[in-house]
């Protein structure tokens, strides 16, 4: 596992082309803070879906085996804590060896208001097998990916008001009450 947490002076002095994923949390007063994932495991080969989904399912996994080692350890000593956060960060940006961007998510500007990378003690105490608990990652992985990459547009027309539903309505009656036309006989 190759991540650190980034304070608001640490990110804001951050090399922007940095490769890895950066999970940036909005902080007071406008001053961001970001918890920085980086390594072959968290920088993608190229931009394809799948290579997003190898290093986002990475980020998922390590925070699962972390939250899951956290809440044995505190069994002894409670005051035990990562450096994970369970809010929802404002955006995720994902970029490559080179420093290129792959991609940004905007979350924002989401309706989602939680996207669940950390997991309850619930989600972690249900999983019995080592094939459950992998299970349990991927589709965690799979839920939070296919959050992130949906969007509702906000901005778009209802079909129809009430006025236009009715009209509609009565034109169609009328429609169906007219007679047929009688086709003249040659």
């Amino acid at each position: 596992m190759a991540t650190t947490k980034l304070n608001a002076e640490q990110y804001s002095a951050m090399d922007t082309k940095t490769a890895g994923i950066l999970l940036v949390y909005a902080g007071k007063e406008g001053k961001d803070t970001a918890q920085h994932f980086f390594g072959d495991d968290f920088v993608p080969k190229n931009k394809s879906e799948n290579e997003l989904f190898r290093v986002w399912k990475n980020v998922v996994k390590t925070m699962w085996e972390t939250k899951r080692e956290e809440l044995k350890l505190r069994e002894d000593n409670d005051g035990i804590r990562s450096k994970f956060r369970a809010s929802t960060p404002t955006r995720i940006i994902i970029r490559n060896a080179k420093g290129e961007l792959v991609k940004s998510y905007e979350l924002d500007e989401s309706v989602w208001a939680k996207i669940g990378l950390v997991p309850t003690k619930k989600d972690i105490d249900k999983l019995v097998s080592s094939r459950d608990y992998n299970k349990a990652i991927h589709a965690a992985t799979k839920a939070s990916f296919d959050a992130l990459g949906f969007r509702v547009d906000l901005n778009v027309k209802p079909v129809n008001t009430v006025e236009e539903a009715l009209d509609n309505a009565a034109k169609e009656v009328e429609a169906e009450l007219q007679p047929a036309p009688v086709e003249a006989a040659a």
